[in-house]
């Protein structure tokens, strides 16, 4: 929510990628509600989570669109939506089923994975496109980083989300280590938003697309 109203407050002053990611904090705000509503309800909000996860894949890759300079690599991230969101659905429907009580293991080790290789690639750009502006003063770095800490080291926590319903675990070392890792990434892009004001770095990369 925080990171949402600082989006909202500066909106006028991000850079497109960033104006997409205030989008995306609404959505997902709304869908942590509904997570909370199925928790109370069925006492299992599994369904919310293969909303989420679907969620944050779109518009992740519509940020970095716009973030990457190279066509080819833009029009990849552009067109991975559509296989990734099918597969979004045959998961849905098909392999983990019943979907409102099995999370989407799934669909977050594949969307992880790419998105480690989307930060990674970022990172390589960045080094290659340096700027004047001191790195701890862009917006993107401290996006990337929020996204490239997060889908590592989450990456087998998310994976296993299953194994920990079935026995009994969330209450734990688990559960610390999940809500630390969220609230660290909320923060970051909480500074990202905060900081990003259409800058000359950010301008150039926008321009270029």
């Amino acid at each position: 929510m925080i990171a949402f109203i600082i989006g909202v407050v500066r909106y006028q002053k991000l850079a497109t990628p960033f104006q997409i990611l205030t989008y995306y904090l609404l959505a997902t705000i709304i869908l942590e509600i509904f997570a909370r509503v199925l928790a109370i309800k069925f006492r299992n909000n599994a369904l919310a989570y293969h909303l989420m996860s679907a969620n944050g894949y779109v518009f992740y890759s519509l940020v970095y669109y716009f973030l990457f300079i190279n066509k080819k690599i833009k029009r990849l991230v552009l067109l991975s939506i559509f296989p990734v969101v099918l597969f979004f659905f045959i998961n849905l429907f098909f392999l983990q089923q019943p979907s409102r009580e099995t999370f989407p293991t799934n669909f977050y080790l594949l969307t992880n994975t790419f998105f480690v290789i989307l930060s990674l690639l970022l990172f390589k750009q960045m080094l290659q496109h340096s700027s004047q502006v001191t790195i701890v003063k862009q917006s993107i770095f401290w996006f990337n980083t929020a996204i490239l800490f997060f889908s590592a080291t989450m990456f087998l926590n998310m994976g296993l989300l299953n194994y920990y319903v079935t026995h009994k675990w969330g209450y734990d070392i688990v559960y610390y280590f999940w809500e630390g890792n969220f609230c660290l990434f909320n923060v970051l892009i909480s500074i990202s938003l905060f900081i990003d004001k259409r800058d000359p770095y950010s301008i150039i990369w926008v321009q270029k697309t």
